[in-house]
C-alpha cells in the first residue's frame, strides 16, 4: 500500500500563474498528496525540457515504490477518489507496471485488464502519471533526439503501461500548450480526451459483446470436403499477368468457387475498386449468397492458409455474429483479440481478400459515396463486426505496380507492399502476446 500522503511533483513555468493557481485549487480538498512545485529544466526544444525535467524528478527521488508526476494542466474528473487511485496502484504493481495515467488524449491499441484499468500502447497525455521505481533507469539511461516527445518516448521504453479508466484526470483546456503546439487553440485538448475516453468506452463494450456473443455450437467437426464458398475475383481484362497469377492461387482449392467479374474502371482506382465491391455484392444478392469471399487479383495466400482452420473460422465467425472478416492487412488500428485467431479491429487497410456476410450486403449497396471513397476506409466505417484472421492467410503479391493507389506507384520503393504486411503482422503478434500476458487466454 502506498505511503499517505502520496508526493506530487507538479511541473509549472514560474510565469504560467494561471496554471500554478488552478493545480492549487485540483488539489486543494485533496489531504491525501503532498504537492511539490518544480521548475522545468528549460531547453530550446519544449519536448526535450519536460523530458529531462521527468529525469530530473525521479534521479532526486526519495526511496518511495514510485512518484507521481504532474503537468500544470492537470485536472481531476468525477471519477476521481483517492480510494480509486491507491487500488489501482495496487493493481498495477501486481502486474508488474512500469507507468500509470491518470488519463490519455490518445492511444492505438488498448484493453481493458481489470475493472478499472486498461493497457495501452502508444499514446499521448502525461498529465497525471506514476512511475514505478523499476522504470526508472530505463527513463535515466534512454535517449531523446530532437524528434522525439515524451509520451512516445516512454511508450516505446515499456510494453508494461495502464491508464485508469474512467479516467480521473484530463487536461484543463487553457487554450495554449507550452509542450505541444498543435493543441494551441480552445477547445482541441478536451475534445482529445473525450474521443480517448470514447474509444476505451467503445472498446470495453465490443469486448463485452463478444464475450456474451454465441459461443460456436458444440457439434462433431463438420465435412469441410463439402464446403464451397462463393468467391468472387476482382480483375482488369488487360492484367492478364494478374488473372494468372490468381488462377493459380486457387488452382486444386476446392473450398473456393472461383468467379472472375470485370473490375469497374474508373479515373480515380479507389473509386473503381469501391465501385467493382459494390458490384460483386450486387452479384452476390442476385445469387442468394449466404457468405461470399472477394478477392482481388494480387491476393497471395501464405504459409498459414489451411482449408479446414479457415473453414472452421468461417463457420465460428458467423455464430461469433461477425459480419466481415478480412485474410490479412497491412496495417490496423485498436487491434482487439476476441477469440484465438480472431482479431477485432476499429479500421484496416488492404482489402485483397475479404469474406463478407449478407447482414453486410445491404450496408454496402445502399451506402452513399463519393470519389474521395476507400474500400477499406469504406468498409471500416460502416461494418462494426469485422474481424482479421491472424496469423494472415493473405497478403498482396507485389506486381511493382497498382490500379489503386497513385501513392503506392510513386512510394513503393521505399515502402512496399510486404514491408507493410510485415510490420502489420509483427504488431498484431505483439498485441496477441501481451494480451495472454495479462488476460491468459
Amino acid at each position: 500500500m502506498p505511503v499517505l500522503p502520496l508526493p506530487v511533483y507538479v511541473i509549472n513555468l514560474p510565469q504560467r500563474e494561471d496554471r500554478r493557481l488552478h493545480t492549487i485549487i485540483q488539489f486543494s480538498d485533496k489531504k491525501d498528496f503532498s504537492l511539490k512545485f518544480i521548475n522545468p529544466i528549460l531547453d530550446k526544444k519544449k519536448e526535450k525540457s519536460l523530458w529531462r525535467t521527468i529525469q530530473g524528478i525521479i534521479r532526486n527521488a526519495d526511496e518511495s515504490e514510485c512518484v507521481t508526476i504532474c503537468e500544470d494542466d492537470n485536472q481531476f474528473t468525477k471519477d476521481y477518489s483517492m480510494e480509486i487511485l491507491l487500488n489501482c496502484i495496487i493493481e498495477a504493481k501486481s502486474l508488474n507496471a512500469d507507468i500509470l495515467m491518470g488519463g490519455i488524449s490518445w492511444c492505438n491499441n488498448a484493453f481493458p485488464v481489470r475493472s478499472s484499468l486498461f493497457w495501452v500502447d502508444k499514446f499521448s497525455g502525461l498529465q497525471f502519471t506514476v512511475i514505478f521505481r523499476q522504470f526508472f533507469p530505463k527513463i535515466l539511461q534512454a535517449s531523446f533526439n530532437d524528434y522525439d516527445c515524451a509520451d512516445y518516448k516512454i511508450s516505446d521504453l515499456t510494453d508494461k503501461k495502464f491508464v485508469i479508466f474512467p479516467f480521473i484526470s484530463i487536461q484543463r483546456d487553457f487554450g495554449y500548450s507550452d509542450i505541444t503546439p498543435k493543441n494551441n487553440g480552445e477547445g482541441r485538448v478536451t475534445k482529445l480526451f473525450e474521443d480517448s475516453s470514447a474509444c476505451l468506452s467503445a472498446l470495453s463494450k465490443v469486448e463485452n459483446f463478444y464475450k456474451g456473443a454465441a459461443a460456436p455450437p458444440s457439434i462433431k467437426e463438420p465435412d469441410y470436403n463439402e464446403i464451397t464458398i462463393p468467391t468472387y475475383i476482382i480483375n482488369l481484362p488487360d492484367r492478364t499477368d494478374r488473372l494468372e497469377h490468381i488462377k493459380q492461387e486457387f488452382a486444386g482449392r476446392n473450398e473456393f468457387d472461383p468467379t472472375v467479374v470485370e473490375a469497374c474502371r474508373h479515373a480515380i482506382g479507389a473509386v473503381g475498386l469501391w465501385q467493382s465491391i459494390r458490384k460483386v455484392v450486387s452479384l452476390a444478392i442476385d445469387n442468394d449468397d449466404d457468405v461470399i469471399i472477394i478477392c482481388e487479383d494480387d491476393h497471395m495466400f501464405t504459409e498459414h492458409y489451411s482449408r479446414s482452420a479457415f473453414l472452421r473460422n468461417v463457420l465460428e465467425a458467423h455464430s461469433q455474429g461477425i459480419d466481415m472478416f478480412v485474410g490479412g492487412v497491412a496495417g490496423a488500428n485498436h487491434i482487439l483479440p476476441i477469440s484465438e485467431n480472431r482479431f477485432w479491429v476499429s479500421s484496416f487497410w488492404s482489402t485483397q481478400f475479404i469474406i463478407l456476410y449478407k447482414n453486410s450486403f445491404d450496408l454496402i449497396i445502399n451506402e452513399a459515396y463519393n470519389d474521395e471513397v476507400t474500400a477499406d476506409g469504406k468498409l471500416s466505417e460502416i461494418i462494426v463486426n469485422k474481424t482479421v484472421l491472424f496469423p494472415f492467410i493473405s497478403v498482396q503479391k507485389e506486381f511493382g505496380y497498382s490500379d489503386i493507389s497513385v501513392y503506392y506507384n510513386e512510394q513503393r520503393e521505399n515502402n512496399p507492399p510486404h514491408k507493410k504486411f510485415q510490420d502489420s503482422f509483427c504488431k498484431f503478434e505483439h498485441i496477441r502476446k501481451i494480451y495472454k500476458k495479462y488476460r491468459g487466454s
